[in-house]
């Protein structure tokens, strides 16, 4: 079957809970609930570095990562695998038939904390896997810089480079740094993929293609067919700017808390593996 072309389109974020943080969540959100294998988005902070641990919970049909702009921390998961990261740096987790894993942001390492959490679908012949986890530090990411704008590639090819997060479908994670009167042009690897930016701190002065004005919490989704996006920041600050997209996420896609599987029964049986305690323990979860 032929997929039904996407329109260009553009939405901001909405706010949403996670423990004591509010974070901004592009997607889901109606009307887009992936682009490309890309299936939930949170941006959290800049804030002050929260002391506190952020709970012990499963995850399941998915990959998971935390990218750090700023701050630092820590991973644990009930396969026994702990890990740092700190700026630059990304904590990466598939979690196949099921995982438990928490975080704990480091204070005394750094006061601020900025970053995105990041699901990637896995494909459905994948979804049952064994889970899997690798802390992938600042160093491991290529970056480069041409006139003004300065690339770090975390996923998927670009300009001759390689990303280091090993995402199961093809995908483009790349976040670019444009200083004020510079602009960006990147060339998109596979004109038939899914892509998308968002605005880190652009505060509305960025330009993607000449059109859209990207704003902090703004995604503007490229249409159909798309083989290039060109940012131009008119603003007097540097802009951050998160492009991400490739492969479709397969379909059809259902969300059950941090579960994310191909249909309504298998969110059914993820939850009583959990409950049963199938995908391991951790500080004393599940009781």
């Amino acid at each position: 079957m032929t997929p039904t072309p996407l329109e260009r389109i553009t939405w901001d974020a909405h706010s949403a809970p996670v423990g004591h943080l509010t974070v901004l969540r592009p997607i889901p959100s109606y009307p887009v609930d992936a682009v490309g294998p890309i299936v939930f988005l949170d941006h959290f902070g800049p804030i002050p570095t929260p002391g506190d641990k952020l709970p012990a919970h499963p995850h399941a049909g998915i990959e998971v990562m935390t990218y750090l702009l700023e701050g630092a921390n820590e991973h644990t998961d009930s396969l026994g695998n702990t890990g740092r990261t700190s700026a630059g740096g990304t904590q990466w987790m598939k979690s196949g038939r099921g995982i438990l894993h928490a975080e704990r942001f480091l204070p005394d390492e750094a006061p601020t904390t900025h970053g995105l959490q990041i699901w990637a679908r896995l494909p459905i012949e994948k979804q049952e896997d064994a889970p899997d986890y690798r802390a992938i530090q600042a160093s491991d990411v290529p970056q480069w810089s041409r006139e003004g704008v300065e690339l770090r590639l975390l996923s998927g090819a670009l300009e001759g480079h390689q990303g280091p997060i090993p995402l199961a479908l093809e995908s483009l994670m790349v976040h670019l740094s444009v200083d004020p009167g510079a602009s960006a042009e990147v060339v998109l690897p596979n004109s038939a993929h899914e892509y998308a930016v968002y605005g880190i701190t652009a505060e509305g002065d960025v330009r993607v293609d000449g059109a859209e004005a990207l704003g902090r919490g703004t995604t503007v989704r490229l249409e159909s067919g798309a083989t290039s996006v060109r940012l131009d920041n008119h603003g007097s600050e540097r802009a951050e700017v998160f492009l991400f997209g490739g492969e479709p996420a397969p379909r059809p896609l259902f969300f059950g808390g941090p579960f994310v599987w191909n249909t309504k029964s298998g969110l059914v049986e993820a939850q009583r593996r959990f409950s049963a305690g199938e995908m391991g323990t951790l500080d004393g979860v599940p009781r």
